[in-house]
């Protein structure tokens, strides 16, 4: 980074040379091949870490439950006749009018990498690690084509730490909520790329900014108007600079637009296709929401908590806290954008401008909720908060190295080789901690997966034996689920795991929009049924005589047993006491959504929870297809 007087000028004399290039990063000839080296060197320390993880997730087999088991089966579905035109399901609409979020294009990135490592759940985890690997590799990729090692190491100590942050369970995950994060900072980077006239960057943010858009609705705001900033920018540009717009520079843009044009394809054909579209559901739901946001306030109180810096540098996620850290950084950053103006360093000027606009977005984002405010719909935020860390570094090497002679590499690049070690060593830090954590990483809810695991087994035998209701192999059957405990998670896997052997199942027609309409079996198809029972209801399915019980699991200790019906008991009696009489039935039918009653007792919700987490047994039935519904 450039501090003197005579280095700014000649940075601000090669920013005007190398704009609208399309191919030279602003403010500096293209970096040496010492940096790509490094570049290198720094994504292999994540991709270790991601290796580590994988190994330790190889046994026992996971067996994926709810939004993960219908990821796995949409991504089976890229390479049929039948590919995912929408996202995943989400709370959008209702039942009887689902809506998706937006696009399928985070199931047509896995699906490559999911072949690739054998279209096991194994390998759903490790597509999703190299499709983060890969957003990982793009945003080193950026930070070395805007500037020199030492901002190359600062932007990946604080990838490091935000993948650390996240941590390796989170990162394995193929849930629509985690897929986008690191992929925001490929948009972010990007759009500065842009801001700093290297428009050879606008299709890598495209593609990133629709692979946020499609993957998860909360991405809207903040990338519809990072985009909208990138579009004026560039529009402004051409019109100032009409004359001497270079064609590459056409052609990047021009790319750009088909990668537009061709992820939309899917989502304009289920648009035109299905009554309603998902297009129209979706802006139904948000232009006429079912509860009042929580407002712009609210807001910005939610994006302070998530601006701690300590909260990123120790690894404390949460929604709530003090507001007092978050504003301690946003008025240093402040005063850092002050130095960057006085010193006309443009690069960081961008950078402030792209930073300012994400956070006024992200504010009106969190404003907009509705409902529980759910931890993941600003996951985002962290990324922001480790940006303005950048900024704010950079801001103070402008002030440390004024009237200093630091080490300079060439007219435009200059190098603080001690800055340099400790972002070295800061990046080394968190790797490590990542991969020490890799190594003991276990799958999402390993007990209710567990769980499934031993009931899949049996029911697929039972299946092929042809001793069962049904048909045997070649029938079809329907999908029934009782479950007060995980909202059917089980259900799902137990559908997907039932694919994966090569039987045909489905669920009733109802839910066609959760599994989609090849995966539905009415009841004039079934040729039987396989239901799956969790706790009360398991004695109501053993009651009915042309039932037969194929497999049951139950991983409670006896003392865990006897702590759930204390629990039972004790809920139901707090509830009676604080008049909520209507949520009693809740224990034998839904406990997962009870929890989230704003005005419940604390000491009752955590009772649930800990109900929650000791869960109940859960065993399969097959029978004729008159139980069908």
């Amino acid at each position: 980074m450039s501090t003197s007087t005579a280095n700014e000028r000649d940075v601000t004399s090669t920013d005007a040379t190398a704009r609208t290039s399309g191919s030279a990063p602003s403010g500096a000839p293209r970096p040496p091949h010492a940096s790509r080296v490094l570049v290198g060197i720094i994504w292999s320390g994540f991709v270790i870490g991601f290796a580590v993880a994988l190994v330790a997730l190889a046994k026992p087999r996971w067996f994926p439950i709810l939004d993960l088991a219908q990821t796995e089966m949409r991504v089976r579905d890229v390479f049929t006749l039948h590919p995912p035109l929408i996202g995943l399901p989400g709370r959008i609409g209702t039942l009887a009018r689902q809506g998706s979020h937006p696009g399928p294009l985070s199931f047509w990135l896995l699906a490559p990498f999911y072949k690739l490592f054998g279209s096991s759940a194994w390998a759903l985890q490790a597509a999703t690690a190299s499709v983060n690997a890969m957003a990982i590799g793009l945003s080193l990729v950026i930070a070395r084509r805007r500037g020199g090692s030492t901002l190359l190491l600062g932007v990946g100590a604080v990838l490091a730490a935000l993948t650390w942050f996240y941590g390796p369970s989170v990162l394995t995950q193929a849930w629509n909520p985690y897929l986008p994060m690191l992929w925001f900072i490929v948009v972010t980077l990007g759009v500065w790329s842009v801001l700093c006239d290297d428009v050879a960057m606008l299709p890598i943010t495209t593609f990133a900014a629709l692979f946020c858009l499609q993957t998860h609705i909360s991405y809207l705001g903040l990338v519809g108007g990072l985009g909208g900033v990138t579009v004026a920018w560039l529009a402004w540009t051409f019109w100032r600079r009409r004359a001497s717009w270079p064609d590459r520079a056409g052609r990047w843009i021009w790319l750009s637009l088909a990668i537009v044009v061709v992820t939309s394809i899917p989502i304009v054909v289920q648009q035109f296709t299905h009554t309603p579209g998902n297009l129209t559901i979706i802006w139904d739901h948000f232009t006429s929401p079912p509860e009042v946001p929580i407002g712009i306030r609210a807001g910005l109180r939610v994006l302070m908590v998530h601006l701690n810096p300590w909260r990123l540098i120790a690894g404390q996620d949460a929604t709530t806290g003090s507001v007092i850290p978050g504003v301690a950084l946003c008025v240093v950053w402040f005063a850092g954008v002050g130095v960057a103006i006085r010193r006309r360093r443009h690069p960081l000027i961008a950078l402030d401008v792209v930073i300012a606009v994400s956070l006024a977005l992200g504010a009106l984002s969190i404003g907009n909720i509705f409902g529980f405010v759910w931890y993941y719909l600003m996951l985002w935020a962290w990324a922001i908060n480790g940006l303005m860390l950048v900024s704010i570094g950079w801001s103070a090497a402008l002030l440390v190295g004024r009237g200093r002679a630091p080490v300079v590499r060439s007219k435009t690049r200059t190098m603080y080789p001690a800055a340099g070690l400790v972002l070295g060593v800061i990046a080394l830090a968190y790797l490590f901690g990542f991969a020490l954590d890799s190594s003991t990483v276990e799958p999402p809810t390993p007990r209710v997966s567990s769980s499934l695991g031993r009931l899949v087994g049996p029911t697929v035998r039972a299946i092929e034996s042809g001793a069962v209701p049904g048909g045997g192999p070649s029938g079809r059957y329907q999908i029934t689920i009782v479950d007060p405990v995980t909202i059917n998670a089980p259900g799902y896997g137990l559908l997907s795991e039932l694919e994966r052997a090569g039987l045909h199942a489905g669920f009733p027609t109802k839910y066609a929009a959760i599994v989609r309409d090849r995966r539905v079996v009415g009841p004039k198809a079934a040729t039987g049924v396989v239901h799956l029972s969790v706790g009360p209801d398991i004695a109501v399915w053993r009651a009915k005589s042309d039932a037969v019980e194929v497999a049951t699991a139950d991983l409670r200790s006896p003392a865990e047993r006897r702590e759930f019906a204390r629990l039972r008991a004790m809920t139901r009696d707090e509830l009676h006491a604080a008049g909520r009489d209507d949520l009693v039935p809740n224990l034998d039918e839904n406990i997962f959504t009870a929890t989230f009653v704003a005005d419940l007792p604390n000491a009752t919700r955590d009772h649930l929870l800990r109900m929650l987490q000791i869960g109940e047994p859960s065993a399969v039935f097959i029978g004729p297809k008159a139980l069908a519904e």
